[in-house]
Order: structure tokens, then sequence, then C-alpha cells
């Protein structure tokens, strides 16, 4: 699933009397997704930063787009509305908005090279039609030891994933640090339509009227999920 690639950049040009430029390695990560013949979404995860950087990484630069086909869209939720780009040609251009289909109603906007997105957050890629059974995505970037991701701001909605190649299983005692009463988890992927709500003291499942104790399931490896933000936590961090 996950691969690193160990790249050497070095100069190439030497002046006649100089020393040699110095170089140091840089390490590049590549996570492949595999996709298949019955899913037009897929959630894609962001476990990676800028390469060479410490930076988040740009949501234009992240997912590869030269092996995908023309008209796939990529989504990214900033906490109101959301920013898209597409495939044209074998890289990510700025769509067509007012062609491009509303999600729930929220608004749209073209995206940029300036949107940045930050670990364990996650995006959405849209294929025009059902893909190929051989149709891979991949997501690369500069690889990093420790995955945390900041939330910050309450009253806000964040599309969230495990950056990891492992599942979780107590996705609860993850959240611990950041979940206060009135938050909210959101499963994605799976025939659940309902909710799970912390109360202050305990996680509850909400599947229409019926409300039981009861923690957030195993989030898998690259798996998403919406988080509602209702109220400040006792810290801001989710470390992975």
């Amino acid at each position: 699933m996950k691969k690193l690639l160990s790249v050497s950049i070095a100069a190439l040009a030497f002046a006649a009397v100089a020393d040699p430029v110095a170089y140091s390695p840089i390490t590049v990560g590549v996570t492949e997704i595999a996709t298949t013949t019955t899913q037009k979404n897929y959630i894609i995860p962001v476990p990676y930063q800028t390469i060479g950087s410490t930076a988040p990484v740009s949501v234009h630069d992240l997912v590869k787009a030269a092996n995908l086909p023309d008209g796939t869209k990529l989504y990214h939720y900033n906490g109101a509305s959301y920013q898209v780009w597409e495939v044209s040609g074998g890289t990510w251009a700025a769509p067509d908005v007012a062609a491009t289909e509303k999600i729930a109603g929220t608004s749209v906007s073209a995206g940029s090279t300036e949107v940045t997105i930050a670990v364990g957050s996650a995006l959405w890629v849209v294929f025009g039609s059902n893909p190929a059974a051989s149709q891979k995505i991949y997501v690369y970037g500069s690889p990093v030891a420790t995955k945390t991701t900041t939330i910050s701001e309450t009253g806000k909605t964040y599309l969230l994933s495990n950056p990891t190649d492992t599942a979780i299983s107590d996705l609860a005692g993850k959240l611990s640090t950041i979940v206060a009463k009135g938050d909210k988890i959101l499963p994605i992927g799976d025939s659940f339509a309902g909710y799970y709500t912390y109360n202050g003291t305990a996680w509850k499942k909400v599947a229409g009227t019926t409300i039981t104790t009861e923690n957030p399931p195993a989030l898998g490896a690259y798996a998403g999920f919406w988080y509602v933000k209702k109220a400040a936590g006792t810290g801001t961090t989710i470390t992975w």
C-alpha cells in the first residue's frame, strides 16, 4: 500500500575552481489507493507534508493527476464550503464551477495551488463514471514521523482521516484530548446513517430514535469521517 522512495538531490554543474555543492537526501512517501468499479467517490487521506519541508502540503500537489481520467474532480472542504479541481490533460485545473455539482447544497469554488491541507485531514476524489478495475489513486509528499492533527476551531465541521496504514481500534481514545460535550462523529463508507455524539461523560450512538451508550467504531487505515466540533476540549491535538 505504501512505499518510501529515497531521492538524492544534488547539483550537477560545478564551477571550475569551486568545491562540489553539498547535497542532502529527501525521502518521498507514496501511498497507493486501489479502487473498484463500483465506486465513483473516494475518501483520500492526508498522510504527508510538503516534499522537503514540514509545511502543510498543497491540495494541488498531494494527489497525482497524471494517471487519472479527464473530468475526475478533487474536493477540499474548508469547514464552510468546498474547493474543487478537475483533471485536464493529466494535470489539476480549475473546473467550470457553474457546471460542477453542488454537494448537499454547499457552495463550491475553484481551487488553487495556494490551498494547503494538514496531515490527518481528508479529501474527496470523484470520478465522472465508475473507474476501471485497474484505476489507482496516488498521494505523495514528505513522510511525517509523528502524525498529529490540530482541531482548534469550535462550531466547525472537519473532514478527517486516519493518516496511518494501521486500523485504529480505539477511536474514542484517540479523540479524548479534543472531545467536548456536543461533539459528533459521522462515519463515512458504511451503511450506518446515524451519528455518535459525546454527552460530556460518554459517547452515544444515535440511530433514528434509538440512542445507546456506545463508542465510535474502529477506523480503518486511511479511512475518513466527519467530526463536528461543538465546544473546546481539554486540548487541540490528535496524535495518530
